[in-house]
């Protein structure tokens, strides 16, 4: 009876661990859906740590399901087992077969092999799944221009703080109800609740933050957490390496996907006893037990104040770095008006004394247009289009002298990027320090009323072109004034201006389009000045080069009548002297050249019959007709 009572006993433990299994993967998947949804879809929190608290509710889903298939699993294996006892106590199978191999009890072998391979298995699940959803929140947060903000911060921290409440309180039950052997495997499913509660309270913080105006601390957080999975990633593959080098026990194994890092949250007592049982293995004998890791193990708490009291007595030590100047306080007074140069100082301990450091000749810079604190500017990309939305920006009234009834009163709107370069006023350190709570915000509002007034004064298209740096020193100037008005202690050095161009939504492509048009009108009268100064040149050219053909001509003419003119009346006193001659020199003048190509015949006048045909050209070349044959016969 007793026997059959543990094996009733465990069959309702396992039931038992399949109930609470399934409660947690359903309460975790709400948890997720309502981070997936309003947190990453709709950006209601605005927070990437609130995105990212996704990762371990999610993991709690898998471990959770791990577990519930472990407690059916183990619930059938049980049943079998009661099943296998009842039939050899009833002697109905023990003749015919062995009960071990019946093919009817394969519960426990599936068991069995569930817990051989589900541990490796789930390793590789959760590093793989770890890994994708950090690629895809890595290349998100890239691909954005900048990053969201919360609706409202105070509703952002209250869901987060209950987001926390509720996984610490099912964490901590999960990890309370895991030290039963038979409720092993809720220990990981604990453990990540844990980690839930710890990125939730996180997140909390960040929205409070957020609130006072300290929107870089979900930045910082974000990345800490981000390197912390990665590293809980890396730890999953470790596991699965190590699990075939570990050695094997008789007693319960611990689930390799079960993470060491975050035991140290939901178990620190084990990380002693975890040091004990390696160094047990490693020497071969029981080292706990000796006289010198009983010494240590008793002065381990000792070791860790001296430790912290050590770490504490080194905030005495204070670096004032270059390019700062500090102040002593003791107990929250000034001690002295002198200001510290760089070095290294001794105070009381934190917190009651205390050097506060200021940026004595750093050059710091606000940058107006951006964002409120102008630190937006750093994700800004490095190429910006009028017609495309770079982030928040500021519109500014702008006057402008080109006005029409039709157009109305004569301003414009401006989106103008201004950064403010000054630093602290040698000799003004109190004034920038403690007479202003804080001359930065201060610089900030009177910088904005400053460019606000002084845009609402001078042309658009001016403030976009020609007078860019004539603006920005006159704004200098301005700031300048008001800040030596409010005793800020600063020295403005330069003021620039970034990022001129019309607001994006609807005014930039019109007045795209006018700019595109001007650009054109420009390019068509630049092609019709180069195809003057290609056409002119070239007429010219030609009209010189018609007038010396036709000069060339008129002298060709003239002088060659006049040759001829001579000749004729030279021939004409040859003619006179000589007719006769002077014909017939002609005449065979003009056979010898003019008809030199032409065969001519001679006819007799007296036998018309007879003709002579003579060849007065001489042959280059003799063939056998020219030969005479007679000659050849008689050899002579």
């Amino acid at each position: 009876m007793p026997e059959k009572d543990a094996v009733r006993t465990k069959i309702e433990r396992s039931k038992m661990l399949t109930l609470v299994s399934i409660v947690a993967g359903i309460g975790a998947l709400a948890l997720a859906l309502l981070i997936i949804f309003p947190g990453i879809i709709y950006e209601w929190a605005g927070l990437d740590i609130y995105s990212l608290a996704l990762i371990p509710y999610c993991m709690t889903i898998i471990f959770a399901v791990a577990a519930a298939i472990y407690g059916i699993l183990s619930s059938r294996a049980a049943h079998e087992e009661e099943e296998k006892k009842l039939l050899v106590d009833r002697k109905e199978i023990e003749s015919a077969f062995d009960v071990n191999e019946d093919v009817r009890f394969t519960a426990g072998r599936s068991f069995e092999n569930f817990k051989k391979y589900a541990p490796p298995v789930m390793s590789i699940v959760g590093a793989l799944f770890m890994g994708l959803v950090l690629f895809l929140f890595w290349r998100s947060w890239g691909a954005r221009i900048s990053p969201p903000a919360p609706v409202s911060s105070l509703h952002a921290a209250f869901v987060s703080a209950i987001y926390m409440c509720l996984s610490v309180f099912a964490g901590a039950f999960c990890i309370g109800q895991s030290r039963e052997k038979d409720f092993r495997w809720l220990r990981p499913v604990g453990a990540w609740l844990v980690m839930g509660f710890v990125v939730t309270f996180l997140t909390m913080l960040a929205a409070l933050m957020n609130k006072f105006e300290y929107p870089q601390t979900d930045y910082y957080m974000r990345n800490i957490v981000f390197v912390f999975y990665i590293i809980l990633g890396v730890e999953f593959i470790i596991n699965f390496i190590s699990e075939f080098y570990r050695p094997r026990t008789l007693e319960e194994e611990r689930p390799v996907f079960e993470s060491r890092l975050l035991a140290l949250f939901t178990e620190p007592g084990g990380v002693v006893r975890n040091i004990a049982d390696t160094l047990d293995y490693q020497f071969g004998f029981k080292v706990s037990r000796t006289w010198i890791y009983s010494f240590v193990e008793k002065s381990l708490v000792p070791l860790l104040i001296v430790w912290l009291l050590t770490l504490w007595l080194f905030t005495c030590l204070t670096e004032v770095k270059h390019n700062e100047i500090g102040i002593r306080e003791r107990f929250g007074k000034i001690l002295s008006k002198e200001a510290l140069p760089p070095g290294v100082y001794f105070k009381f301990p934190w917190p009651f004394g205390q050097i506060t450091r200021f940026p004595g000749d750093k050059i710091q810079e606000i940058i107006l247009g951006i964002s409120k604190n102008g630190k937006e500017a750093k994700n800004m990309p490095s190429i910006l289009l009028w017609t495309k939305d770079h982030g928040t920006e500021r519109t500014f009234l702008v006057a402008s002298e080109t006005s029409s009834p039709e157009s109305g009163a004569p301003v414009s709107f401006l989106n103008v990027s201004v950064p403010i370069q000054f630093k602290m006023r040698p000799g003004r350190i109190f004034d920038y320090a403690y007479r202003n709570a804080d001359a930065r915000k201060i610089l900030t509002d009177i910088s904005e009323a400053a460019v606000t007034q002084y845009f609402a004064s001078v042309d658009m298209l001016k403030v976009m072109s020609t007078d860019r740096q004539k603006t920005g020193e006159e704004l200098r100037k301005i700031i300048q004034k008001a800040a030596n008005k409010d005793n800020l202690g600063i020295d403005v050095l330069y003021v620039n201006l970034h990022g001129v161009h019309p607001p994006v939504d609807k005014v930039a492509p019109a007045f795209q389009d006018v700019i595109g048009a001007r650009e054109e009108k420009n390019t068509l009268v630049l092609i019709a000045k180069a195809y003057e100064s290609a056409i002119l040149p070239a007429a010219e050219a030609e009209g010189i080069a018609l007038q010396s053909q036709a000069e060339a001509y008129k002298n060709d003419k003239v002088t060659v009548a006049k040759a001829e003119s001579e000749r004729f009346k030279e021939q004409l006193k040859a003619y006179l002297q000589m007719p006769r001659m002077f014909r017939l020199r002609t005449y065979l003048d003009f056979l010898e050249n003019d008809c030199k190509d032409i065969r001519k015949y001679i006819l007799s006048a007296e036998f018309p019959c007879e003709i002579y045909e003579i060849n007065l050209e001489q042959k280059t070349r003799l063939d056998l007709l020219d030969a005479d044959l007679g000659d050849i016969q008689s050899g002579k």
